[in-house]
């Protein structure tokens, strides 16, 4: 940040100058205060190794910010991590080494790490779940003559350094294929990668930039012609310095999507490879476990004699997967399928388009979502619906998001028909699509808030999240629970209410927390919908995106994580005394007078007050005027009379930190009230 050009300054009176001097003296004041409540939590920029191998322990130093201890690490894989202890005392750490071991079973991938204190949590840091070994850039390799010597099959964990090149050398026999790929934005690096092969005397044999399939990351395979030693040239394509890349070494097949590009849950299913480089690559026969909580599998692919593999990435579902019939590219030779089902096709030369026949029947509510680019397919793939008589009735609506979907409600009982095509109307191996279809009412969830990472203390600590609800023909009440069921977490109010299009839910951490604890959860709504069981997760897919633009498709485990840190007990900063409550019941309700205390004079806003526990039958409301609280409780006339106990929860928000306050409060069912009391406490 600098000030304005001094020829600006002298065309302002003096005043005007100081006031402009101030204003930036102000914003530079602010910068810095924000700067210091970021590196105020932990900051995890980068491992070393930049990945973890299935069936190893690998030893990694963790680099950042505030790496102290307490720290706790979270993965997305299922993997035993051991910290090591860092020096006693000591603040401000920026590096720790942790060993990390995964099972054989662990499949390779894109994969995460969080780090978590009391301080706070971090980002999530995307790594390498990796079949190859890794070694690192030698920061020396900035020439042809001083290229870094590699024996391949290989991983190289590098930084771009601007104007400076990084060289790789390479020894390779004649006949023997040569494969390169680069993760960098991928995960989530400011790096736009580009890579060349070059021969020993530096003649450039190809060049690669962005990736049809992937976007910025680059990757090649190459036949070599004969014996020799090979360079491989990375730099970043705008000279950008800092910016950290994996760089994959081996005989791996190129391949963009496995094909088709779903399975369906718990059963077993064959799947081949498609891509510039997939020719000769094996056919996978692959069982599909019975659940998948990310909705996401991957998929190694290799040839046959190869030493290396590279990974893409499925749909793991509950439809039934069809695959288009060839020849299917008119209306009269449509694949006959039955809803519901997802249908898997390829657009196999310029122009193709497919078609799929179902049946339908008055009313019926059809949804179609076409999945391609976020699974590595380049196609844009444009839906369609045809009556019987051919005639269109419905289109999907092209617009800036990624993949599009469309919802259709039959008219008439009969045939219609789904008509797929790419919008730019290209075609080959690796134009391949899916697309679900599924049949009546719904809704999906998603987090509507910038937010996704808090830091709560241990004794009141909460956060409250805002969800919407995006309904399909569907408006009764929808249950928020833990995707992942965990003792100890307390979630209120979490019943959105019918027809209810936005809730606030509160998710209080865990009582036997303890400073420094690190969690990592996600939210799910359930409900019965035409009489079926329904679920939806709580999406975060818009946040993720928002927060994280360099990621052109973030994998399917990033989506719907929420973070958080227990800080230190937290003094309280408001209360809400109550005294027990007297119901009388031939008048129906009782009217519960409650008054904020501000236990903080700088905690101005207000707070969120409900009730839970109340006896069957009973209904409760919150009116509010500034810090006087009404609380209204509803109940049957005919009601028994007897004690019972509710619970008063209160929630906060102070400083960005929430607080939580639970309380007992007696409430007794008579049939005359001798005084209603509100005590001070």
């Amino acid at each position: 940040m600098g000030f304005p050009p001094f020829t600006w300054l002298i065309s302002l009176r003096l005043g005007q100058v100081c006031m402009s001097r101030f204003v930036w003296f102000i914003v530079l004041v602010v910068s810095v205060l924000a700067c210091d409540q970021v590196v105020a939590q932990p900051v995890l920029s980068k491992t070393m190794p930049g990945a973890v191998q299935p069936g190893k322990s690998v030893e990694l130093t963790l680099q950042g910010e505030k790496l102290d201890d307490p720290l706790q690490i979270w993965t997305s894989f299922p993997a035993t991590v051991e910290l090591m202890a860092g020096p006693e005392g000591q603040t401000d750490q920026t590096t720790r080494t942790c060993q990390v071991t995964l099972g054989a079973d662990v499949a390779p991938g894109i994969g995460g790490m969080v780090v978590g204190s009391a301080a706070g949590v971090s980002e999530v840091l995307l790594l390498l779940i990796d079949d190859l070994n890794s070694v690192a850039d030698n920061g020396g390799n900035h020439s042809l003559e001083n290229a870094q010597q590699l024996s391949f099959p290989i991983a190289i964990d590098g930084i771009s350094e601007g104007p400076q090149f990084d060289y790789y050398k390479v020894a390779c026999t004649a006949g023997q294929r040569l494969s390169v790929e680069v993760f960098a934005s991928r995960i989530g690096a400011e790096m736009d990668p580009v890579l060349r092969l070059l021969d020993s005397d530096g003649n450039e044999l190809l060049m690669v930039d962005d990736d049809e399939g992937l976007g910025p990351d680059g990757r090649f395979s190459h036949l070599i012609t004969a014996d020799g030693e090979y360079l491989i040239e990375v730099r970043d394509n705008q000279y950008r310095k800092g910016g950290r890349y994996r760089m994959r070494v081996g005989d791996f097949p190129i391949v963009s999507v496995p094909y088709p590009l779903g399975g369906r849950l718990g059963s077993t299913a064959r799947f081949e490879f498609a891509g510039a480089g997939a020719d000769g690559a094996l056919p996978v026969l692959m069982r599909i476990p019975d659940a998948v909580r990310a909705g996401e599998l991957a998929v190694n692919a290799r040839f046959p004699d190869g030493n290396s593999s590279t990974t893409v990435r499925m749909i793991a579902g509950n439809l039934p997967e069809e695959i288009e019939i060839e020849a299917n590219d008119e209306r009269e030779l449509a694949t006959s399928v039955t809803l519901p089902c997802a249908v898997n096709g390829r657009f196999a030369q310029e122009g193709d388009r497919d078609y799929f026949r179902f049946p339908a029947t008055k009313d019926q509510r059809l949804l179609f979502r076409a999945v391609s680019r976020s699974l590595g397919s380049p196609s844009m793939v444009v839906l369609r619906v045809h009556d019987g008589e051919g005639k269109q009735v419905a289109e999907s609506s092209v617009s800036e998001a990624d993949e599009w979907t469309l919802e259709y409600t039959v008219p008439v009982e009969g045939m219609y028909f789904l008509e797929v095509y790419d919008l730019l109307h290209r075609g080959g191996p690796a134009h391949v699509y899916r697309v679900s279809i599924e049949s009546g009412n719904g809704f999906s969830l998603a987090a509507d808030t910038e937010k996704v990472s808090f830091t709560t203390p241990v004794n009141t600590g909460a956060f409250a999240l805002t969800v919407t609800c995006e309904r399909r023909g569907f408006e009764g009440p929808i249950q928020l629970a833990l995707d992942d069921p965990t003792p100890g977490y307390r979630l209120f109010n979490h019943k959105i209410p019918e027809k209810a299009t936005e809730h606030r839910v509160i998710v209080g951490v865990p009582e036997h927390s303890q400073p420094g604890d690190l969690h990592v959860i996600r939210l799910i709504g359930s409900a019965t919908v035409s009489g079926r069981p329904y679920t939806s997760l709580v999406h975060t897919s818009a946040v993720v995106r928002a927060r994280r633009p360099q990621i052109v498709f973030p994998v399917g485990w990033m989506n719907g994580i929420l973070r958080f840190s227990t800080t230190s007990a937290a003094e309280p900063f408001y209360a809400i005394p109550a005294a027990p409550v007297k119901f009388e019941r031939q008048s129906g309700k009782v009217d519960v007078a409650l008054t904020l205390e501000r236990k903080n004079e700088e905690f101005k806003e207000g707070i969120t007050l409900l009730t839970e526990g109340l006896p069957d039958g009973f209904t409760s409301e919150v009116k509010s005027e500034k810090e006087s609280y009404t609380l209204t409780i509803n109940g049957p006339q005919d009601v028994a009379l007897g004690e019972h106990t509710i619970r008063l929860i209160s929630y906060g928000e102070f400083n960005g930190t929430g607080a939580l306050l639970v309380q007992d409060v007696p409430l007794e069912i008579t049939d005359v009230v001798e005084s209603t009391e509100v005590a001070e406490q």
